[in-house]
């Protein structure tokens, strides 16, 4: 009788697993432009730390000279756009350039330029430091495991062996 019942059990839970990724999955959006892309993200630290400020705009140009002399502002298409919330930037691309340079309008009306910068990577990471004429852009380190699709693969593969290894142990022992 209690095997009858622990069965009966593993079927109604299978249902139940069954019912909710039939409710769950509709729900999500499908896009058609989901491939890894090449990012950047840029934070905000004043040089002064009494030092207050909002950024307005914000807006990175792409170069192939190292002195951005030729700097023409990105193509705002897709995900390739800078966006900005409070004190970080990020942007994704479809291509990377050589050089790029930002510059940033801030809440009371100065626009600030920094430095032509190379990209570090694939993902790079950069630390703004707004200062009273201009923006320092430094490369920072950031170490972003879970961003590599090598650790991605090897993590998913491990977890898929553990839920198998877990099912085969309570089939095992039901």
């Amino acid at each position: 009788m209690l095997k009858y019942r622990s069965e009966g059990l593993y079927s109604r839970l299978a249902q139940l697993i069954v019912w909710v990724a039939l409710i769950i999955l509709p729900n999500y959006t499908v896009r058609a432009d989901m491939g890894m892309k090449p990012e950047m993200e840029f934070k905000f630290v004043a040089e002064d730390p009494q030092q207050t400020f909002s950024i307005q705009t914000a807006t990175l140009y792409e170069c192939q000279q190292a002195d951005c002399s030729d700097a023409q502002p990105i193509d705002e298409i897709g995900p390739q756009r800078l966006n900005c919330q409070n004190d970080l930037c990020t942007i994704y691309f479809y291509g990377l350039e050589p050089y790029y340079r930002l510059e940033v309008r801030l809440g009371d009306g100065r626009t600030l330029t920094g430095q032509a910068f190379a990209p570090s990577g694939f993902h790079s990471y950069y630390l703004v430091t707004v200062r009273e004429s201009d923006l320092l852009v430094k490369n920072r380190f950031a170490f972003d495991l879970f961003a590599s699709p090598i650790c991605l693969s090897v993590c998913g593969s491990l977890g898929l062996v553990a839920f198998w290894a877990l099912l085969a142990f309570f089939w095992k022992h039901r």
